[in-house]
């Protein structure tokens, strides 16, 4: 009862009926980019992710992506990261020291803010894992700045991991057995048990092992979750829900390096080098240069409680209650370069750990009401949460070694000075959304958010330092019905960033106010056809000021005053041909540049390209059910255009294009699908390693064989 009267003082926009929450509510999906054959009414549902207002997906104003598990089933999503990169313009890596980092409208890392059923955290970086999306019931992605409803850190957008919920008044199970190349195998399990009438029990887990093709790098990964819902009334739910996830990587993975040609087994185009001329070699696709003893391990519990309630027929209650507890170690042989007077790649160590607390109280009222005879919806309401860090750094060096036999050797405990980090980051903040509409066909969209945000950090025993930030975030927007089935929305939006992560912020940085975004955003959502063929055409345009540069008149002096910003444009197309033929496409095209950007010595970044950002997205997925047999074949295809690993674009990736295939077939209580990925055989880069000259190889040719059953 301790836990519901905190739950109690939390938000959303819920709906009932006949005693439970009504399925437009309980979806709570976004507008969708890659969607075929979806009912008219699926585009009317309310969103979450996208507002608090329980907006349809037809009327918010922006960039709204939904992955909903049939969507991951059929294209063989065994990932968070593969789940990412369904997304028009989304790109992900499995990064060693965050797996799952994301690059979206041309920003990458803390700029992009990782929700879990609506909840973020201070600091999003510390918490990405590569997460099994077998836990979700989908995956939301709401492009364009989003402070406004979560927050500083929400730069370039957020992606919404929504498990899965007890539903009373059904009992299901489902499970799916794979294996295949490179020792993967995953087993996964979700059972829904109905109790009672008002009452249900959802138990999901998931265990995955497996790795690259590269020497001992294999992992293990373990999810389960627990979530109860009950209904004592027609005007009330409540939901519990106790999650829990871990990670155990061998010796990770932080890619290959820059070598000269001459010592290259098999040298390749792969990279361009402006400094050296150095090459990856081919022959080191599978090659680990991490020490034998290296540690990776990551576990976590989130407790989650929600109440929606019902007050009459105008007012709505919602809260949001969570208690997060995790452990994250590295204690890696993380960076390595050549050295041409040894001929040997030298090596430095990081042990790094983190002890992570945190909780979170959300909650808000919100109305649908009329307002001078307009229908005008009307959110308001409040947040606090707390996040407690321990943060252990400790950094030397370890034998360097030869590139091409190398002996790995062990991690040097006991090399280094250690420090001892603590943070602790309060926050509490207010929020108001409203939504009127002009006319039937013309809505208005606006929202505002005031966060105050304390920040207090200790190095070791010695004196705190800190920081307090007020920012103001907000949002103005507008959608128009051109025609049926087809819409036009536009919006104007601010958001705010710290320099750095919160929780690990610098003494240095500790003096720069946060940075700032604007964005502008313009698009189109049409469905034709009874909901036969989808498209879906946005642009964009963000500018993030006051990033650290240097000052130009002194160098050696660090200030804010730098701007980078994005354009670009993202378009996709969903269609069934008949009644057996699907084919979804996709095209996202961007520029992004430091507009202003001088480094160390005075070096002007000017008109270069973020890191690890493909300014070049597109994808193109077809399924074909044959009418006679049970049998469905389906091909996929996805190209990731270059991109550069440097601030001084000195490291040059070339972009590389994937296809894929699967041939499943349907039993009466489930389907066998046979998958090959990479079918080309491309020899590919996914993103820089743990530095700009290094490299993280995607995997190459690879088969696997599924077996799902519903039982």
């Amino acid at each position: 009862m301790a836990m519901l009267a905190v739950v109690a003082t939390s938000v959303g926009v819920p709906a009932w009926a006949d005693g439970r929450v009504s399925a437009e509510a309980e979806a709570s999906s976004l507008d969708r980019v890659t969607v075929v054959g979806r009912r008219l009414d699926e585009r009317e549902k309310p969103t979450q992710t996208g507002s608090r207002l329980g907006l349809s997906q037809e009327e918010v104003p922006a960039a709204l992506d939904v992955l909903d598990q049939d969507d991951l089933l059929v294209r063989g999503v065994r990932s968070s990261i593969d789940a990412l990169m369904l997304s028009p313009g989304v790109t992900a890596a499995d990064l060693p020291s965050s797996p799952g980092t994301a690059s979206m409208r041309g920003f990458t890392g803390g700029a992009i803010s990782l929700l879990v059923d609506g909840t973020r955290q201070t600091a999003s970086t510390l918490i990405t894992r590569d997460l099994d999306p077998w836990a979700f019931e989908r995956i939301e992605v709401l492009k364009g700045p989003a402070s406004v409803l979560y927050g500083e850190g929400a730069l370039a957008g957020a992606i919404n991991l929504v498990p899965k919920r007890a539903q009373p008044g059904e009992t299901a199970w489902s499970g799916l057995l794979s294996a295949g190349s490179f020792g993967q195998s995953r087993v996964a399990l979700d059972g829904n048990l109905d109790l009672s009438e008002t009452t249900a029990l959802r138990l999901v887990a998931s265990h995955r092992t497996g790795g690259r093709d590269v020497d001992d790098s294999d992992s293990r990964m373990l999810a389960a979750s627990a979530s109860l819902a009950w209904l004592p009334s027609d005007d009330l739910r409540i939901d519990l829900a106790l999650d829990h996830q871990e990670d155990d990587y061998d010796t990770a993975y932080w890619g290959a390096p820059l070598v000269p040609v001459a010592i290259a087994g098999d040298p390749s185009g792969l990279v361009r080098d402006g400094r050296n001329g150095y090459v990856v070699d081919r022959a080191q696709r599978r090659t680990n240069y991490n020490v034998d003893d290296a540690v990776q391990i990551s576990k976590s519990d989130w407790l989650r409680g929600r109440v929606q309630w019902r007050i009459g027929d105008t007012w709505r209650f919602t809260g949001d209650a969570a208690l997060y507890d995790a452990e994250r170690r590295w204690h890696n042989a993380e960076t390595f370069s050549y050295v041409p007077a040894t001929g040997l790649l030298a090596r430095s160590s990081t042990r790094i750990e983190h002890d992570h607390r945190f909780w979170t109280v959300r909650g808000a009222f919100s109305a649908d009401a009329t307002l001078g005879g307009l229908r005008n919806r009307f959110s308001a309401g409040a947040e606090f949460n707390r996040n407690r860090f321990r943060n252990p750094r400790q950094f030397a060096t370890v034998a360097a070694v030869d590139p091409n036999a190398p002996v790995r050797g062990v991690f040097p405990y006991g090399q280094g000075a250690e420090n001892v980090f603590h943070s602790d980051v309060q926050a509490a903040s207010v929020f108001v959304e409203d939504a009127l509409n002009l006319s039937d066909g013309w809505l208005l969209v606006g929202g505002l958010r005031y966060d105050r945000v304390d920040l207090d950090r200790r190095i070791n025993a010695g004196a705190p330092f800190g920081r307090r930030y007020s920012p103001l975030s907000w949002r103005i927007g507008t959608t128009v019905d051109l025609a049926k089935q087809v819409q036009a929305y536009a919006q104007v939006s601010e958001a705010s960033a710290p320099v750095g992560s919160m929780l690990i912020l610098s003494l240095a940085n500790s003096r720069f106010d946060l940075t700032s975004g604007r964005a502008y955003d313009a698009g189109l959502k049409a469905s034709f056809l009874d909901g036969r063929l989808d498209a879906n055409l946005a642009a964009y345009l963000i500018r993030h000021d006051d990033i650290v540069t240097r000052d130009p008149a002194n160098p050696a002096l660090s200030v804010q005053g730098g701007r980078q910003s994005s354009r670009g444009i993202e378009a996709s197309l969903g269609a069934r041909i008949g009644e057996r033929l699907r084919v979804d496409a996709s095209f996202a095209a961007l520029d992004a540049r430091f507009d202003t950007l001088i480094e160390a010595g005075g070096a002007n970044r000017r008109g270069n390209t973020p890191p690890n950002v493909p300014e070049r997205i597109a994808s193109l997925f077809a399924s074909y059910g044959f009418e006679r047999v049970p049998m469905t074949v389906s091909v996929g295809a996805r190209h990731a255009g270059r991109f550069y690993t440097d601030n001084a674009n000195l490291y040059r990736v070339d972009g590389h294009t994937t296809v894929d295939a699967s041939l499943a077939y349907r039993f009466a209580n489930g389907e066998l699908t046979l998958r090959g990925r990479n079918l080309g055989d491309a020899f590919y880069a996914e993103w820089a390693g743990g530095a700009s000259d290094q490299f993280l190889l995607g995997a190459p040719r690879s088969a696997e064989l599924e077996w799902r059953m519903r039982f």
